[in-house]
């Protein structure tokens, strides 16, 4: 029988899970084998898996809820099945969602795919040092990450104000998973070899039903937006908003635009984005709120311009 490692990079929602994957593709050891890529998010416009740099032998895209809740397992099953047969790959890194539970993975990598059998050789959650204990109180799947890691990376510590603060996070999260590795890392600046390193120990926690009941998500597809009515809707929703991401025109060219609570960043988007429009994941309301709300930003398509205009709904 042959074995398939996975590679699992979890952490909460824009913790740097995506500018990780980007470099560890980049890195040498990776770029000389055989790799295939399960991207997971939120959303059905699939923003991430635009966002990989360097492809080796696949994306995957599973849009339709978390990559660990039992919604999709149909499809995740035969998204095993195809990268066993057809790929036949010397290891997959499976990128998650930031609001999944980790358990579900395990019960689901002990099917078989033809002669092939998948093994979770490393689990690595990822900590956004900015927003981690904001959202700890409230959110049990930021949590269940760090449990469920055999290591734990804090990102983004060049933003702390003072080391203290870091050390002060290094603690919470050393009590949280004393036997987890932690690294600190900026922009995800990390080695292939230490992630190759891990011992990895099985998650034992009851696996994830369905989507935690407070979240909900929507994708409003389409590319022309007015930039004032835009931050008219972030401003509206910033009480209940966790998470937004697309790629979208405010009239000078394609950009990627990302927040996370209170933050919001702008930066060019990749020429090789093919799909626009905007996820957004908010907490204690609804889809058909965050839709109505962020659908307003959305100018008409112009008659010279493709565009889609049908708007999907998750939750």
């Amino acid at each position: 029988m042959i074995t398939i490692p996975v590679y699992l990079l979890t952490g909460y929602l824009g913790s740097g899970k995506t500018t990780l994957l980007n470099h560890l593709l980049s890195q040498s050891e990776l770029k000389s084998k055989r790799v295939a890529l399960i991207i997971n998010e939120f959303g059905s416009l699939g923003v991430d898996g635009q966002l990989i740099d360097h492809v080796n032998d696949g994306i995957f895209e599973l849009n339709r809820g978390s990559l660990f809740c039992a919604c999709i397992q149909t499809d995740f099953e035969k998204t095993l099945r195809r990268i066993a047969s057809e790929v036949k790959p010397e290891l997959v890194i499976a990128e998650a969602t930031g609001i999944a539970h980790t358990s579900d993975l395990y019960k689901w990598l002990d099917i078989g795919a033809d002669e092939h059998r998948f093994e979770v050789r490393a689990n690595v959650c990822m900590v956004d040092f900015m927003n981690f204990t904001k959202i700890l109180p409230n959110l049990k799947s930021a949590s269940a990450q760090v449990t469920a890691a055999d290591a734990i990376l804090i990102n983004k510590v060049d933003l702390a104000p003072c080391q203290e603060h870091v050390d002060r996070l290094s603690e919470i999260l050393s009590d949280m998973n004393p036997r987890a590795a932690q690294w600190r890392t900026v922009e995800g600046q990390l080695k292939w070899s230490l992630i190759e390193s891990l011992e990895h120990r099985a998650c034992q926690t009851p696996p994830a039903i369905s989507p935690p009941e407070e979240l909900a998500s929507c994708s409003v597809p389409g590319r022309f937006v007015d930039r004032d009515r835009f931050y008219d809707a972030i401003a509206s929703v910033q009480g209940s908003l966790l998470r937004l991401k697309g790629v979208v025109d405010f009239g000078q060219g394609l950009v990627l635009v990302e927040s996370v609570f209170d933050s919001l960043s702008e930066k060019t988007a990749p020429d090789t984005v093919k799909r626009f429009g905007l996820t957004v994941i908010g907490w204690n309301t609804t889809a058909e709120h965050l839709t109505s709300v962020f659908s307003k930003a959305f100018k008409p398509v112009p008659p010279s311009a493709e565009g889609i205009v049908s708007i999907t709904f998750g939750s």
